[in-house]
């Protein structure tokens, strides 16, 4: 986990982390939000739906936006982060079970009254396609 304290941050600074999306991880999203609409477990009734799109169920987006979290609480800032807002998340693309997501985090500005970063980040899949980007503020608590 770094712990980058608001004076060590600059703005162009980037980190990124690049994770695997497992049936697993699906599961245990479905679990814990209640969301059971097929599209997110039943093969078949994706590529009915999708008229032959997709070839497998898609992952939830909001199990994907989570890695958000992960990049303001483990990456930038990490230990000292708290979310403050977003203004903006885009589902772009898709995602599937077996895809390996790369986060990258890119500080576009700091507001110094506020303790404040602003924060473009993209999510790319394994063929560097972007399947979701947001922009987000953090506070940073040191």
């Amino acid at each position: 986990m770094n712990q980058y304290r608001y004076a060590d941050i600059q703005i162009g600074q980037t980190e990124s982390f690049s994770i695997k999306i497992t049936q697993d991880m699906e599961n245990k999203f479905r679990e814990i939000s209640g969301d059971v609409n097929p599209l997110h477990f039943d093969d078949n009734y994706a590529i009915e739906v999708s008229n032959g799109k997709y070839q497998q169920h898609v992952c939830f987006g909001m199990l994907t936006a989570s890695l958000y979290s992960t990049v303001a609480g483990v990456y930038m800032p990490g230990k000292y982060s708290l979310i403050h807002s977003f203004d903006e998340i885009s589902f772009l693309n898709p995602v599937f079970a077996g895809d390996v997501l790369t986060v990258e985090a890119k500080v576009a500005n700091k507001n110094d009254s506020l303790n404040l970063i602003n924060l473009k980040i993209a999510i790319k899949n394994q063929n560097n396609k972007t399947v979701s980007k947001a922009k987000m503020k953090i506070i940073v608590l040191k």
